[in-house]
């Protein structure tokens, strides 16, 4: 059901001073439609518990077909492009259909800034762009004191300690999307939104959705939403 479209075309790009590899794949998927069927009758949830700390949004689980077929096409992707060695073994974290919902106002302050996903090196995030429409993208940063623009275990606390300093010297960033550079965060790539694109990306990296006009991309409704999966796997 899930079949790779024989059309796909794929780039890499090498990213930030760190040139990180981003993939992205367009014309991914020959017949997308039943993940989207899907995500159009699921129950979506607010919990953070299951939506996690920085999305601004609601959440709910893909269908183990779409989640199967993804990773399967996908697996051998990041041992030949992100340099997972191969010694190592995929483990999918979890995989979720996602709509951004909240509006500027009820935005947390994690939420108004850049985020990491995971410290682990050999942890990625990949993204299925799923509904026709004129959407938001991705945003990749660096943050401007640290020049950090991957948060790894070793650099996690100096990271913090960073950030801390700025609001304590500029205040809290402002209550808003975050989308261009600032005086805290530089942007230094962005992948913007199409149908059926699949991008992948290292967990580590500092990222956002760009959501450059909410009033586009701030929709709870599956059908019309700016439709998403967004899937975390790691190699152990």
């Amino acid at each position: 059901m899930y079949s790779l479209n024989p059309h796909l075309t794929q780039q890499v790009c090498f990213i930030g001073n760190e040139k990180t590899p981003i993939l992205v794949v367009d014309n991914f998927m020959l017949d997308y439609s039943a993940a989207i069927n899907e995500a159009t009758k699921c129950s979506y949830t607010s919990d953070k518990r299951s939506v996690g700390e920085y999305y601004p949004g609601v959440r709910a689980p893909v269908g183990s077909d779409y989640g199967m077929a993804l990773l399967q096409h996908t697996a051998v992707t990041f041992y030949k492009i992100f340099g997972v060695p191969k010694s190592l073994t995929l483990f999918p974290q979890n995989g979720s259909y996602s709509l951004i919902t909240k509006q500027i106002q009820e935005l947390d302050l994690l939420q108004c800034i850049p985020h990491f996903d995971n410290t682990k090196i050999f942890s990625f995030a990949m993204l299925h762009y799923l509904n026709q429409g004129d959407f938001g993208g991705t945003g990749f940063y660096c943050q401007k004191p640290t020049g950090f623009e991957n948060i790894t275990a070793v650099r996690k606390s100096a990271y913090l300690e960073s950030a801390q300093q700025h609001i304590n010297k500029k205040g809290n960033p402002v209550q808003q999307y975050f989308t261009h550079s600032t005086d805290h965060f530089e942007l230094i790539h962005k992948v913007d939104y199409k149908t059926n694109r699949l991008v992948i990306y290292p967990g580590t990296i500092l990222h956002s959705a760009f959501i450059d006009k909410p009033q586009r991309d701030v929709c709870a409704a599956p059908k019309v939403g700016r439709l998403s999966a967004n899937f975390f796997i790691e190699f152990k």
